[in-house]
């Protein structure tokens, strides 16, 4: 009698173990995880903002901003076997130190602007494949989110050299314009392909081009400083997918 209790007690502890895990597995199915590492190479240039230099003609009017590196991890949902929707977090990171040379009264005379811009990117994205009889998959993406920008910027050069110690220390470069952060709408288009390695592994390859919105520094005492308007990159990434 006993053995007969101990039998049904082990097969219900079974059933309601496997309708707990049931729910569970059949909840895992369809989501997935990523990770990419990259370039992303800026397409908006750094320009002078204020009262000053900006309206001055002969002053440079744009310096490049630099490329980076990317870096992004992300969780994702499938939801056939043609769409699916993914949230990113994705991180960039680049200094630059650009050299122009000023023309008209300024002809001759050297200015570097060296600096560092930073985003940190949250998007929703979906995803179109194109599944085929082959392990590749091609792909089309469009997402939408918000980036948190940090842009900073000196002024070196020949051209600034009077000016050097006024922001208080003389080391080549004029430093009095305040570090600038912003939080902007952020969305990008991109393509990309995914190649199978295992049932539940895959590598893949992405371009984006993408936007993080305008980032400025702080003003000087003559009201100079710094902009990016639109800061966008072409990124080119490589990553891997785990299936569930």
């Amino acid at each position: 009698m006993n053995t007969a209790k101990n039998k049904v007690k082990k097969q219900l502890a079974l059933a309601i173990a496997v309708a707990l895990a049931t729910p569970s597995i059949a909840l895992a199915e369809g989501f997935y995880v990523t990770a990419q590492l990259g370039v992303s190479e800026q397409a908006s240039d750094s320009e002078p903002t204020g009262n000053n230099i900006a309206t001055d003609s002969d002053f440079p009017a744009k310096f490049d901003s630099g490329d980076s590196s990317v870096a992004g991890i992300g969780i994702g949902y499938k939801f056939s076997e043609k769409f699916r929707i993914e949230g990113r977090l994705t991180h960039r990171d680049g200094d630059f130190n650009d050299k122009n040379i000023g023309s008209g009264a300024r002809a001759g005379e050297e200015y570097v602007l060296n600096g560092n811009i930073e985003s940190t990117a949250l998007t929703v994205e979906g995803f179109y494949d194109f599944p085929n009889s082959t392990l590749f998959t091609p792909y089309i993406k469009a997402g939408l989110g918000v980036s948190d920008n940090s842009y900073s910027a000196r002024l070196g050069g020949a051209g600034v050299a009077a000016f050097d110690a006024f922001d208080g220390a003389a080391d080549g470069y004029y430093d009095a314009y305040a570090d600038g952060d912003s939080t902007e709408l952020s969305w990008n288009v991109g393509i990309g392909g995914n190649y199978k390695l295992s049932k539940r592994t895959s590598i893949y390859g992405e371009y984006q081009y993408a936007s993080f919105g305008d980032v400025k520094t702080g003003s000087d005492s003559f009201t100079d400083g710094f902009k990016i308007d639109d800061v966008s990159a072409h990124e080119f990434v490589a990553g891997v997918r785990i299936d569930f």
